[in-house]
């Protein structure tokens, strides 16, 4: 069944980050100059079971002087619905879409709250349905105690009843990055408070995952320096008008794993292009430096230009996997061709190869480069020739990893669809700093993010 992003959704659009761009920006147009409650949940544990039953969770709160959400009018008629908001003011509220059917409306319970059999499950909350049959099924995944908070949970349940925030898993981030999904692996579960700094930048914070938050040890605790880092990576020159997306990182894990580590998808590359499984992962644990840039000319409306960092003893692994890459490409039609004006300008360069359609369009680019005993780089481009060199990359560079964006141009480029929100495709920049949490297990130290982000909002 076709995963269809809920009316709510569009009401109160969110952004996800690029990792969490379609995430966030929802709640900025709710968002008040600080009034709140701060409700306690029953020990029962209400939140942490629509945390863990839930694709998506939104807290918002209560501003009497705009008008009320047509969710309120919808679910409590427009006379009540009214009442409610305006008796409400500065009140937490919840918007739950659990695995299936209509979200889920929920209350701070009050003395209006009408009496209710799920009281006991749920007394300090009102849930309020979309109609009888929403309210049978819900019965059927009623909670059970004895549910147990990870670390990163109890967080985001504070985030949850303290702030405006978002958490969301797989299903809920997929209902509206669709295609892109697969880009946003590394914060495929999350949960983010969201704060307006002024009227046109939206803050956000928090933690994503890989890994559901349940899983979360204990011993993870958020990196140091993160405020001053972001700062310092805010605050650096913005790079060309043309870029609509530069992608920063310690490895490409965060933007590829979740395609090579499929058995399918790496099979049919090595079968396709003769890219072994070495070559795989070798490419896997490289430093990565991305852009996309609109092209103003030729067939294409984008180019990617890639910089990639190996260690120089897996040099055979890489030069191989290049040669049988460049044999499958010639018997698809491709045409190779050296571009002469590196020719013999730098030992330290391998001979570029540009890459021709049959129209002659130029297709890509690739050259290999080892300008220092401990390091080869790789650089590749898609969608036309390499514009310019692109910046050097350390074989260990500071861990994480950084992204800035701009929406619109995202947008033009057909990679925002219309699931996203109608917020977000009408931003502008948005900068994302990812650093790994202390405190992981072994061989996890790509799996727990911390997350700290702006967004433009025109």
């Amino acid at each position: 069944m076709t995963l269809l992003v809920p009316r709510c959704f569009r009401d109160h659009p969110i952004t996800a980050a690029l990792i969490v761009l379609s995430i966030g920006s929802s709640a900025a147009g709710l968002l008040t100059s600080g009034r709140w409650l701060s409700p306690r949940f029953s020990d029962q544990g209400s939140l942490l079971f629509f945390l863990r039953q839930s694709r998506l969770i939104q807290s918002f709160s209560v501003d009497s002087a705009t008008s009320p959400p047509d969710v309120w009018l919808r679910r409590l008629g427009p006379g009540a619905g009214a009442q409610r908001w305006q008796s409400s003011d500065g009140h937490r509220w919840w918007m739950v879409w659990l695995q299936d059917g209509a979200p889920l409306l929920v209350l701070q319970r009050t003395t209006a709250s009408k009496p209710s059999r799920l009281a006991s499950s749920f007394p300090d909350v009102e849930l309020v349905f979309a109609d009888e049959l929403h309210r049978t099924s819900f019965f059927s995944t009623r909670p059970s105690g004895g549910l147990t908070r990870s670390k990163l949970e109890k967080d985001c349940i504070d985030r949850l009843t303290r702030s405006t925030a978002v958490a969301w898993n797989p299903s809920g981030l997929s209902a509206i990055a669709g295609p892109l999904t697969f880009a946003l692996h590394s914060g495929s579960h999350g949960c983010l408070s969201l704060a307006l700094d002024g009227r046109r930048m939206l803050i956000l914070e928090g933690s994503v995952s890989s890994r559901p938050l349940s899983s979360a040890p204990w011993s993870l605790r958020r990196p140091p320096g993160i405020e001053s880092a972001f700062q310092t990576f805010r605050g650096a020159s913005p790079t060309n008008h043309r870029l609509a997306l530069h992608w920063q990182g310690a490895s490409t894990k965060p933007l590829f794993a979740s395609l090579l580590q499929r058995r399918l998808i790496s099979d049919a590359i090595e079968k396709n292009y003769g890219l072994t499984p070495k070559f795989q992962a070798e490419w896997l644990k490289a430093p990565m430096d991305l852009q996309a840039k609109l092209s103003n000319d030729g067939p294409f409306k984008a180019s990617l230009q890639l910089s990639l960092a190996f260690d120089p003893r897996h040099d055979e692994i890489v030069n191989k996997g290049l040669a049988s890459l460049a044999s499958n490409l010639e018997q698809r039609g491709l045409r190779p061709e050296v571009n002469q004006s590196t020719v013999g300008t730098n030992k330290a360069q391998s001979a570029a190869i540009i890459w021709k359609g049959s129209d002659q369009n130029v297709l890509g680019h690739w050259s290999v480069q080892s300008t220092t005993p401990d390091q080869m780089s790789l650089q590749l481009s898609l969608g036309g020739p390499l514009e310019a060199v692109l910046p050097s990359l350390t074989l260990k560079p500071k861990s994480g990893l950084s992204v800035r964006f701009d929406a619109k141009q995202l947008r033009r480029l057909g990679w925002l669809k219309a699931t996203w929100p109608a917020l977000v495709q009408q931003a502008g920049q948005g900068e994302l700093l990812l650093k790994p949490m202390l405190g992981h297990r072994s061989g996890q130290a790509e799996t727990w993010y911390w997350l700290k982000g702006q967004l433009s909002l025109r």
